[in-house]
């Protein structure tokens, strides 16, 4: 029960890697609260949590208001917040040229305003209002433990343009928020994963995906539980000396 009597807040938790995040923070004591866009898939996952007092707030994390409006009704129902997840996130948006990259173009020339904005909009905008509600939460409670979802395209520029950009940024952030939150004994991390069987992998074209796990020295894709028994090491004690740092579940596929 390594978050026994602690609030964790993942955002993006609906399905996919937030959702086994948020099964594993509770099957390890927490009461969490799921963000996801949609309220039907936020309350499902809720409700399937082992434990009590589970809660689903609603809402884009994009959206600073509604940012802040989540942050208050965490605090209304729980009275504290200990760990956040800033796990939703997106590979592609609407208008971003990404069917002109599948059809051998390249990105960039072909990728309008909107598309770039929005996909850093939903990543790194969307970390920034999350952190800044709840550090204000963990200073004040004296902890906390903020994990960012990177991925190999932040490290190695293995994705689109616009994705590898925004993840990029977050282990900027990362770092950032580490050395000016650690005095306040808040620890703050990311995970990088490769490439991981979820919902979103099934936008991937399977000669891509089977281009993936032929690089990849352990010669298959990731679970969702692999990331999420990750996420619970940077959540818990089990890191209580380790911030500003990146962890990659990736099978090898990226070594650096």
């Amino acid at each position: 029960m390594k978050l026994e009597g602690r609030v964790a807040w993942v955002t993006g938790g609906g399905s996919g890697l937030g959702r086994a995040i948020c099964a594993r923070f509770a099957e390890e004591g927490a009461r969490v609260a799921v963000n996801d866009l949609r309220a039907e898939t936020a309350e499902e996952t809720a409700a399937a949590l082992p434990g009590e007092g589970h809660l689903a707030v609603v809402g884009d994390v994009s959206d600073s208001a509604r940012v802040a409006a989540m942050a208050a009704e965490i605090d209304a129902a729980c009275g504290r917040l200990d760990v956040l997840v800033n796990n939703a996130g997106v590979d592609r948006v609407p208008d971003d040229g990404m069917d002109k990259l599948l059809e051998g173009h390249p990105l960039t020339p072909n990728m309008p305003d909107e598309g770039w904005t929005r996909m850093l909009a939903i990543h790194l905008n969307g970390a920034f209002f999350c952190a800044r509600e709840a550090s204000k939460r963990m200073i004040e409670g004296g902890s906390g433990a903020i994990v960012n979802m990177s991925s190999i395209a932040g490290l190695a520029g293995m994705g689109p343009v616009h994705y590898a950009t925004a993840k990029a940024g977050l282990l900027g952030f990362t770092r950032s928020l580490a050395r000016e939150l650690g005095g306040r004994g808040i620890r703050v991390n990311a995970i990088c994963p490769g490439a991981i069987e979820t919902p979103m992998t099934t936008n991937v074209p399977e000669p891509i995906l089977k281009g993936m796990i032929a690089a990849t020295p352990l010669g298959r894709m990731g679970s969702a539980d692999d990331i999420a028994n990750a996420t619970l090491f940077l959540a818990s004690d089990d890191s209580a000396f380790v911030t500003g740092q990146w962890l990659s579940p990736n099978g090898g596929i990226f070594i650096g």
